[in-house]
């Protein structure tokens, strides 16, 4: 085996074997110094300097350097591993160790010190007598020795050669001190005699690291927020860190990038030259911003900008660089797109200039222009050949052609079938038949495919008069590299125009005149164009001027009509507050000479021709105003009308409105100057109407201010201020009406020497140190009743409530205070009835309670007697039983009836006693409302079926089921009983809200009357509407009381003859 060391990027040891320790030691401490040289070599340049010689006591030693998993690896390679000749190269190694920078020692197989150099006496502080007597772990700190005994004694069973540990150890002094130590095995050939110890100090180096890395994990957090893509590479670029914004912009999750090589796994060749330019910056310290194509895990690219910076190690060396990564492909797509787009619109301008030229070059003939028409279409379209073909009776013939290549056997005048050629479908479709490789078409089997050996192909029609008479037709041998795209065919098809137009031309020179007649038009156009630009141009000029609302809305109006040749216009500003468009200038009839509006309408939003476009953000043109039921008659009836929102930041904030006496007046290019006239206002619009808003706010501020003042002055209660000292700063009108000091009395004096009793003066002063010490106050921001003095020195009692306030660091408090001797008279004689009437009260209820005890017995005797005596019947005389059984039922209902509603009022006693005791339990409330439903369900005599649903995720509830029962139980008996003959009731249980959930009973009986809701959850009140529908009037208390009690609601919403919905709500919990 080949001598090794291994070593970090720090040029630490990480790992040697028994025979590379003397070649360590000799490259690292003695005159040569050779370690760092090869070290440096490799990394300056890894393809050259990985291999290298160098001589040690006369010998040649050969070495090889490479790097992995950011280790370096060197191997040796020596005739005689031996590192000298004799004793004296013994003593030489000997010298070296003690002359050691590093901490080295041996231990025996039980760890016991053998030997330690001077280094280690050194850093340890201990002697050399003393470090004989101890084992390695007695160095150890104690919170570390299980953790590395386990460590070594797996070392030992598991025969590793070589480890690495980071380890604290604990000096003579008690100082701590962290060790980076390599250790490696010594043994025979039979076992393991003992250890080999080199390590250095690296304290200073642990804990900046440690700093570091709480440093990295602090900011961590952040960058894996961060929007962009992070990427953190070190110096040979392997990937070291990606956050999931990278994931997203790569398609490889974080685990699959790091650990990878970033330029061989994303980088493709043609951007590898870029990012080599970029690290040579790194390599130089400097950041920069670079844009480049990366691969993505899906097989495609995306485009990113990349932000790179070098990272540092703690002693300033590069250790690596981080990249912020913004996916830019939508933007180099769309930029390519556009370069595309510019691309083929330049190659498609030139075709049309150089067919313009051809068209104007009054020195060709007829043919020539067509032969000229045809080498330009070939050239743009890149095929072989190109022909013009007349086609009569299903002949074709050829009327010129030209050819890229010689020896095409084509003459002008040949004939062919039509249906040998791609014509006939050219002709049958009426459209451009075009293919970029035949045999891959539909039309692979087309006769002209085979005859002619066409493999690209494109056609069209041209015609002359209106007329068709022939065909246009391109083709090549070879199938065509790319599709055709839109400028191709466009181009084709103004070129089968411009061959009918020239044919056209050549047989009637009259269209001549025409020609001159359209370019005399589009001069016009142009000149129009002009004055336009230039009208927007002085536009703008004067709208700069503007700052109120007022006069951007009356130079808008008066442009329009001056400046774009308009006859009538009318600025609408939007009103949200009242949902309506106002008129805020007008020119034409409306307007007056001081640039008022005549009779200013507002239209409400969705209203007429302008509060629809106010409302959908669009414009329209009204040809014929008669035929539009929106239009609105202002000042005048007018046939057409234009009408143009102003939109800034996506919200209408107003609306450009011009009428018209003729019928289809407006046409396109008016819609378009108002649009740029609207555009070009909106922001200026925008921010006149803020600035309003602003002073209009200031003004109502400054209004309330005033409003507030003059309320407090004239408020019912007193109302007094003093600053922090206690002096007093203001005193309301109520204030001298009860305390009988005036404001100038008053005003100036402490409040202590005004209405605050002498027995309350301590407590008011430490109260006011305590708070301008520390902010806080017992009595502040509530209401507290006390005693105060009047001027005349009666006391009585008050109610006060003390706000502090706070301006320009200075404290102030404002007290409101009232009288309150007369409620506290009027709260003693309330006390007094409401014992009474709790007396009363406690009376009722045990008469109730006796009294429907009462009645229960003899009801119960009816009801035993009633049973016994339908059995005798039924036995006796079963035949006349049914004669009978009718007046039975009739009895027991009323019992029945009689009967619940002495539990009804005994359970109203139990209630205003307060003995209801709650049981509440976790259920699952949904099913528990199923049951019922179905119960009710069957019991209804007319067979109806309520309808049941939930909405939202299900939740369990905790509730007394008893009092849940018997409420849900009274709404569904309520439902089906008042809605007779109508459709089933609904029950719609819902779990949207956070807190609560609603249940709803919905009939479509008889409703409620209005008058009757208020009272309706009342003891024994009933409806006005019942009529013989038979009840007590208890129910519904009882069930709003059981509700309550849960800390529920219960509501009704009702129309009498529509049916009713009751909404009770209970807490989830």
């Amino acid at each position: 085996m080949k001598p090794s060391i291994t070593l970090n990027k720090q040029g630490e040891v990480v790992s040697f074997d028994s025979l590379s320790s003397k070649f360590y030691f000799f490259l690292k401490e003695s005159e040569y110094g050779l370690l760092e040289d090869i070290i440096s070599k490799f990394t300056s340049s890894p393809e050259t300097g990985n291999k290298g010689a160098f001589q040690v006591f006369n010998r040649n030693i050969s070495y090889c350097v490479t790097f992995s998993n950011n280790l370096y690896s060197i191997s040796f390679e020596a005739e005689d591993y031996s590192m000298g000749e004799g004793p004296k190269d013994n003593e030489k190694y000997k010298l070296i160790v003690e002359a050691a920078n590093e901490i080295i020692y041996e231990a025996d197989a039980k760890g016991q010190f053998t030997y330690v150099n001077p280094k280690t006496l050194k850093v340890t502080g201990f002697s050399e007598k003393e470090m004989m007597q101890k084992s390695y772990l007695d160095l150890i700190h104690p919170d570390y020795k299980d953790k590395l005994k386990l460590f070594y004694t797996e070392q030992v069973n598991e025969l590793k050669k070589s480890t690495y540990q980071e380890l604290p150890i604990v000096t003579k002094s008690g100082e701590q001190i962290w060790i980076g130590l390599n250790v490696q095995l010594l043994e025979n050939d039979f076992a393991v005699t003992g250890f080999l110890g080199v390590g250095r100090d690296i304290t200073e180096s642990y804990h900046n690291r440690l700093a570091l890395q709480q440093s990295e994990e602090k900011y961590r957090g952040i960058i894996q927020n961060l929007q962009y893509g992070l990427l953190e590479v070190d110096v040979n670029e392997k990937i070291v860190y990606a956050n999931e914004a990278m994931s997203l912009i790569t398609g490889y999750e974080p685990e699959e990038l790091i650990g990878k090589i970033a330029s061989q796994l994303l980088v493709d060749e043609r951007s590898m030259e870029v990012l080599d330019s970029e690290h040579e910056k790194r390599e130089d310290g400097n950041a920069s911003v670079y844009e480049i194509k990366i691969k993505h895990k899906d097989g495609g690219h995306r485009w990113v900008m990349i932000s790179g910076a070098p990272i540092y190690n703690v002693d300033g060396s590069i250790r690596g660089s981080i990249g912020i990564h913004m996916d830019i492909t939508d933007r180099i797509e769309s930029e390519d797109e556009l370069k595309l787009t510019r691309s083929r619109l330049k190659k498609y301008k030139e075709g049309i200039e150089a067919l313009n030229w051809v068209t104007s070059n009054l020195k060709l003939s007829y043919a020539d222009q067509i032969k000229e028409g045809l080498k330009i279409a070939l050239d743009y379209l890149e095929m072989d050949l190109g022909v013009i073909s007349q086609i009569e009776d299903e002949v074709y013939t050829v009327k010129h052609f030209v050819a890229k290549n010689e020896g095409v056997e084509l003459s002008n005048g040949d004939e062919f079938k039509l249906s040998d050629t791609f014509c006939d479908i050219v002709i049958a479709k009426d459209d451009i038949l075009y293919m970029k490789n035949v045999s891959e078409s539909k039309y692979s089997e087309h006769p002209c495919h085979e005859l002619f050996g066409v493999e690209s192909y494109l056609g069209v029609n041209y015609s002359i008069h209106g007329k068709k008479c022939g065909t246009v037709n391109f083709s090549s041998p070879d199938p065509r590299n790319k599709e055709f795209d839109s400028y191709d065919l466009e181009f084709i098809n103004l070129f089968s125009k411009w061959i009918g137009y020239t044919i056209t031309l050549y047989e009637n020179q009259k269209k001549q005149f025409a020609d001159k007649e359209a370019l005399a038009a589009k001069n016009e156009e142009l000149e129009r164009n002009q004055q336009f630009l230039g009208a927007i141009n002085d536009f703008v000029t004067s709208l700069l001027d503007d700052e109120t609302l007022t006069d951007i809305a009356w130079e808008i109006a008066e442009s329009v009509i001056e400046k774009f040749d308009y006859d009538d216009c009318v600025i609408y500003i939007v009103n949200e507050e009242q949902q309506v468009i106002e008129q805020l200038a007008a020119y034409g009839s409306k307007q007056t000479k001081d640039r008022k509006v005549l009779d200013a309408i507002k239209i409400p939003f969705g209203t007429g021709i302008v509060g629809a476009v106010a409302q959908s953000g669009k414009a329209e043109i009204i040809a014929d105003t008669s035929k539009d039921d929106r239009y609105v008659v202002d000042d005048a009836n007018r046939m057409s009308e234009i009408t143009v929102p102003i939109i800034a930041d996506g919200k209408v904030i107003g609306v450009i409105d011009s009428e018209h006496k003729e019928k289809n007046f407006f046409r396109e290019e008016h819609l378009t100057t108002l649009k740029t006239i609207a555009n070009i206002a909106a922001n200026r619009l925008k921010n006149a109407l803020a600035k309003r808003e602003q002073q209009r706010a200031e003004k109502e501020l400054q209004e309330s201010e005033e409003k507030f003042r003059k309320i407090l002055h004239n408020a019912i209660d007193a109302v007094i201020t003093i600053d922090s000292r206690g002096i007093v700063k203001e005193w309301n009108l109520q204030a001298e009406a009860i305390f009988g000091y005036t404001g100038e009395e008053a005003i100036g004096k402490p409040l202590t020497a005004t209405i605050i009793p002498s027995h309350h003066h301590k407590s008011h002063n430490a109260g006011m140190k305590h708070f301008n010490e520390t902010g806080h106050g017992p009595v502040l921001n509530q209401k507290i009743e006390i005693t105060a003095v009047r001027k005349s020195g009666e006391q009585f009692p008050i109610e006060m409530a003390i706000i502090p306030v706070e301006d320009k660091g200075s404290h102030s408090f404002t007290a409101f205070l009232s009288d309150i001797t007369i409620q506290k008279q009027v709260q003693a004689e309330m006390e007094k009835a409401l014992n009474k009437e709790r007396e009363l009260n406690e009376l009722k209820s045990r008469f109730v309670s006796m009294t429907s005890h009462e009645f229960r017995t003899p009801l119960t005797t009816i009801k035993q007697n009633t049973d016994l005596i339908s059995y005798q019947l039924e036995s006796i005389i079963p035949n006349e039983y049914a004669l009978f059984k009718k007046y039975i039922d009739r009895i027991d209902g009323d019992v029945n009836r009689l009967t619940g509603l002495m539990n009804d009022i005994l359970m109203l006693g139990k209630i205003e006693s307060g003995k209801i005791q709650m049981n509440k339990s976790k259920i699952n409330f949904v099913q528990f409302i199923e049951k019922l439903v179905t119960k009710y369900s069957e019991a209804d005599s007319e067979h109806r079926q309520i309808e049941m649903k939930v909405q939202g995720v299900p939740q369990e509830l905790e509730i007394d089921t008893q009092l849940i029962d018997h409420v849900v139980s009274n709404l569904l008996s309520n439902a089906l009983k008042y809605s007779p003959g109508a459709k089933a009731p609904e029950v719609n249980l819902s779990f949207n809200k956070l807190s609560r959930v609603t249940l709803r009973v919905k009939d479509h009986g008889i409703g409620i009357p209005k008058k009757d809701q208020r009272s309706l959850f009342e003891s024994f009140y009933r409806a006005t509407n019942v009529k013989n529908i038979q009840g007590s009037g208890l129910g519904l208390s009882i069930v709003k009381e059981f509700t309550e009690m849960h800390g529920g609601t219960i509501e009704v919403d009702s129309d009498e003859g529509k049916g009713s919905e009751f909404i009770v709500e209970l807490p989830l919990s």
